[in-house]
């Protein structure tokens, strides 16, 4: 169950606004104050994925949705008597949205793949009255951006996956190139959007002839509750499959080298990465696996007990989704990082995984960072060793 903070009191506190995924999306509701259901303001098979203002003296309620894509998000206003809602941006891609109490204003930080941010000031109507910042178009001058293609990949049980991929410099049809995959796949997440990435480590790859892969699998974002439910109690395996799916598609393309594969992510994209190399052992050659889960009885009760339920209720599905317990299947190359000091993904999940490996006789490489807090902090570094072990490994 998602509980958001799109909540919002009418007329001095007699009516509310709630926002509820009860008929699978996520979708604006009107209530009185002791719970008689009013009206659904907004419906259909998208996301209203913040409420941005109230404007009670024209009746109106402004929305960020999903609404023209699953890939963009756009602002939106309806009637509090429900009705047509009508869209206020314009361009194409991710608005972020920030509204004046009043809902009088509003700025919006705009981009989109081609585009970097920029942030504008707006009326409520979408006229623009003033730029606040404009997009930092340097990195398009001084650098070669490779441009980002999204892709539509149908799984063999009919649903549309969204993949994101940077072809690999100088790319010539009818070569082989190795490949990195980029994953994540864990909830509240969503990694392939209309916006701009900019100056990432894909793009390094990429230059450096690799060919950079990211799709969002079932029990992501922004697809509504039952695309995200999917993995309850059994995490780690619907990702797995979707991610499969999605490389049966970049292989059929035929520039992709089955043979030099190779996966990275950090947080849930760290335990994905030992999920999948794990369970899929012949599939890829190396990975990276950072700030990994291992055990999810490792990590917090209130994340983890909302998809796995409870270990006395759930001890087969824990047992399942733990890399521990496929360390002895191991075939790629492995790299293990982590931050010494991670208050958000403890040391013990990576020091647990080496010591299981081990046990099972794997040879492996870990790099451990003197550092607090769960991201990378010397980026230039952990950037450096990557590209190394896959310089050494896929090529």
């Amino acid at each position: 169950i998602n509980v958001r903070d799109n909540f919002r009191w009418l007329k001095g506190g007699s009516e509310f606004l709630w926002w509820s995924e009860r008929d699978g999306f996520g979708h604006l509701y009107r209530y009185t104050r002791d719970g008689r259901l009013l009206g659904r303001l907004t419906g259909g098979e998208w996301e209203g994925t913040e409420l941005a203002g109230v404007d009670e003296k024209a009746g109106v309620v402004y929305y960020v949705s999903t609404q023209a894509s699953p890939l963009e998000r756009q602002l939106y206003r309806v009637s509090l008597e429900g009705g047509e809602p009508r869209r206020i941006t314009g361009q194409e891609g991710t608005h972020s949205i920030s509204m004046s109490p009043a809902a009088e204003f509003y700025l919006d930080t705009f981009s989109n793949l081609s585009t970097p941010p920029a942030t504008t000031v707006h009326a409520a109507d979408g006229a623009e009255l003033a730029v606040l910042r404009p997009a930092d178009t340097r990195a398009l001058s001084d650098y070669e951006i490779l441009p980002t293609e999204i892709l539509q990949v149908k799984a063999s049980d009919g649903a549309v996956l969204y993949a994101r991929l940077i072809k690999p410099a100088g790319f010539q049809p009818g070569r082989r190139y190795p490949v990195v995959v980029v994953v994540y796949g864990g909830p509240h997440a969503q990694a392939v959007r209309n916006a701009w990435a900019g100056l990432s480590f894909d793009q390094v790859l990429a230059h450096r002839g690799f060919a950079v892969w990211q799709l969002d699998n079932r029990g992501s974002t922004g697809r509504g509750h039952r695309w995200e439910a999917v993995v309850h109690r059994n995490l780690g395996a619907k990702e797995l499959e979707d991610q499969k799916e999605g490389l049966r598609h970049l292989l059929s393309l035929g520039f992709a080298d089955p043979e030099r594969i190779g996966i990275h992510g950090w947080s849930y994209g760290g335990y994905m990465t030992l999920y999948c190399l794990l369970n899929e052992p012949g599939l890829f050659r190396a990975g990276v696996a950072g700030a990994p889960v291992t055990d999810w009885r490792n990590y917090d009760t209130i994340y983890t007990e909302r998809y796995m339920g409870l270990p006395s209720e759930n001890a087969d599905g824990y047992r399942r989704s733990s890399p521990l317990n496929k360390a002895g299947a191991l075939k790629a190359e492995l790299l293990l990082v982590h931050n010494l000091e991670d208050d958000n993904v403890l040391i013990q999940n990576t020091v647990q995984m080496a010591d299981a490996l081990q046990r099972a006789g794997k040879r492996f490489w870990m790099m451990l960072y003197p550092a607090k807090g769960h991201g990378a902090q010397n980026r230039r570094h952990l950037n450096e060793l990557m590209l190394a072990f896959f310089e050494r490994t896929l090529k």
